[in-house]
């Protein structure tokens, strides 16, 4: 997998509290040195603690399902709870989870970190992630949304992406979204109408126009063909901005197909 840097330049700044252009003198790291540094910060507190989180975890292996829920809502609060996940056996985790409402479970999301938590997203019922996922859109934690994006089942989140209404909520999580193969799939999917509301909100801000070229530039021949003529369908002028966009980010060859069309 080929790690966009700007991508994990715009997570590593909601990392440390701070915009993309506060960490010019980390110019020297390339994507992967970014998400090294980033995962490195992210887990410096769970390794730390690791122990303490492990035993708190086990210590409720015996309790009932409800009891647990009720003691990480009232006792341990979202960030323990968040921590102690990833030691909670992944189907006792789901369980858990539906004693939880979707405000607590965002908060816990916001506390984990995605890498660490792909096991759960496997079992936690797509139905328990629809609530959470209305919350993050309100509260536009897209970068959370494009953390998990990269972990997340690929046929819970085609029914999750049915909760965003504004294409652009889509870009702005895709652009925190390092695995663009998977967002190029998932976009693949999409109807005609899907995509051409996707292309038109795209055009409406340069950095959009990037991150769709990105995803774009993941699919195959005949999907970059549709794209094409999707594209040309909003508006002719528009590939003739894409190309510009794509000279300048070095983009241009792996869209071969897009602008042969």
């Amino acid at each position: 997998m080929s790690i966009d840097r700007d991508t994990e330049l715009r997570r590593l700044a909601r990392v440390l509290h701070r915009e993309p252009a506060q960490l010019g003198h980390l110019a020297a790291l390339d994507g992967a040195g970014l998400m090294k540094l980033r995962t490195l910060i992210q887990n410096s507190l769970l390794e730390e603690f690791a122990s303490l989180f492990e035993k708190i975890a086990a210590s409720g292996k015996l309790a009932p399902d409800a009891l647990s829920a009720l003691l990480c809502r009232k006792v341990f609060g979202a960030s323990i709870t968040a921590n102690m996940s990833y030691y909670v056996p992944p189907d006792r985790a789901a369980r858990m989870c539906k004693h939880f409402d979707d405000e607590f479970m965002a908060e816990i999301a916001r506390e984990q970190i995605p890498e660490r938590a792909k096991e759960q997203l496997e079992k936690l019922p797509v139905d328990l992630m629809r609530g959470v996922t209305r919350q993050m859109l309100a509260s536009r934690d897209y970068h959370i949304m494009g953390g998990f994006t990269d972990y997340l089942p690929e046929d819970k989140a085609m029914v999750l992406m049915e909760e965003i209404a504004d294409p652009a909520d889509s870009l702005r999580i895709s652009s925190f979204a390092q695995r663009k193969d998977r967002i190029a799939r998932l976009t693949a999917k999409m109807d005609d109408g899907q995509i051409r509301s996707l292309i038109a909100a795209a055009f409406e801000r340069p950095e959009f126009i990037h991150e769709v070229g990105l995803v774009t530039s993941e699919m195959g021949e005949k999907d970059q063909q549709r794209m094409a003529r999707l594209t040309d369908e909003v508006s002719k002028k528009h590939r003739a901005t894409a190309k510009a966009v794509a000279e300048k980010s070095g983009t241009v060859e792996k869209l071969r197909a897009f602008f042969a069309a």
